[in-house]
């Protein structure tokens, strides 16, 4: 599992709106260009969605389903081709909110993920990416919330 944290001076509730935008998600992923919701009632358990991603001249689409949520402390998806968990856990403080993101491999990825893996088209050590990757999207919306 895959880990990043920052701390954000902002209310809880602007994080937690920030966490469950997905279309608006492309302003910190250095990959996702947003997504929509394609069903069930959005940021809750079963809603659905499908998101848009780029690296460099690839793109392509995923399709998301909210796993688990706690109202302003927990918001998590799995992503259905990949076989991956995104996690956001909220942490109120004195002083703001610490937000951690995680990333989880919860199943074997389908055969064409896999191919697409292995032939390094989205980078040659994707799992690095991966964690850059979430320390850029931590980064990004600290630098958002906090102006």
């Amino acid at each position: 599992m895959d880990i990043a944290s920052v701390h954000i001076e902002a209310a809880p509730s602007a994080v937690w709106d920030a966490v469950t935008d997905i279309s608006g998600y492309h302003r910190f992923s250095p990959e996702n260009m947003g997504g929509r919701w394609t069903g069930g009632k959005p940021a809750t358990v079963g809603a659905t969605f499908t998101g848009s991603n780029r690296h460099g001249l690839i793109r392509w689409s995923t399709h998301c389903t909210v796993v688990d949520v706690v109202a302003g402390q927990k918001f998590s998806f799995e992503v259905g081709d990949s076989k991956t968990r995104w996690t956001y856990l909220l942490e109120p403080s004195d002083t703001g909110v610490k937000l951690t993101e995680t990333r989880e491999v919860v199943g074997t990825p389908q055969f064409y993920v896999r191919m697409v893996q292995r032939s390094k088209l989205l980078g040659r050590n994707r799992d690095e990416l991966m964690k850059s990757g979430m320390q850029t999207t931590l980064a990004r919306m600290k630098g958002y919330l906090e102006r």
